[in-house]
Parts: structure tokens; sequence; C-alpha cells
């Protein structure tokens, strides 16, 4: 089972063969480097109990994984954005770690498409 839905790396393959080459990586680049921030903004927001900045981080993550197809992290995106909403911080906790799991592997098949592109 993949990370990413396969159906919208090819949608996305679809709009870059139409006349942007280059979009499928440039999207994934930006994907990864703007989550790789995202991620630690929820680890420091965490940290410090800032509800606000961690459901905001939460929210805007969860619709980047949407929009990439990486359907997993975005749910767990939406899980944590509640825990932020409810200041749940054990639970935070919890699903972050696993966030951060899901991304390691969000990132490798992403950097592996990136080869195909």
């Amino acid at each position: 089972m993949t990370s990413i839905n396969p159906k919208v790396i090819d949608e996305l393959r679809a709009l870059q063969n139409s006349g942007s080459p280059g979009f499928l990586v440039e999207l994934i680049e930006l994907f990864l480097r703007e989550a790789a921030t995202h991620v630690s903004t929820l680890r420091e927001s965490l940290d410090r109990r800032d509800a606000r900045t961690f459901e905001r981080s939460a929210h805007t993550l969860k619709g980047s994984c949407g929009n990439l197809g990486a359907q997993a992290m975005s749910r767990i995106c939406a899980d944590l954005q509640a825990a932020g909403q409810d200041a749940d911080w054990d639970r935070a906790a919890a699903l972050l770690t696993g966030l951060e799991q899901e991304f390691r592997t969000v990132r490798i098949e992403l950097e592996s498409e990136k080869g195909r592109a």
C-alpha cells in the first residue's frame, strides 16, 4: 500500500504534460519543504502548548497533503487539528509522532516520483 494516491499523481502529471514541464517536480519539492516546516511548527507549538498555531499549521498541512494525494497524512492532520482545538496535548503528541512517521514514508515515495517525472 502506498502513502501517495497514484490517481492524484497521474492527474498532476497530466497537467505537466499539457505544457508545464517540470511542474510535478516543482510541486513535490515545494510540498516537501513546506511540509517539513509545518511538521517542525507543529512540534514547536506542541511543546509551547500554543493551540492556535498548532491548529492553524495542522489545517494548512492537511490541505497541502490532500492536494498531493498524501491521504493518510491529511487524515492525521485533521485529527491533529481537532486535538489542537481541544487542547488535548497527550493525543496531539501521539498523533504528531504518527504524522512524522507517515511523512518519512511520503517523502520517500515523492522523491522516487520525482525521478520518474
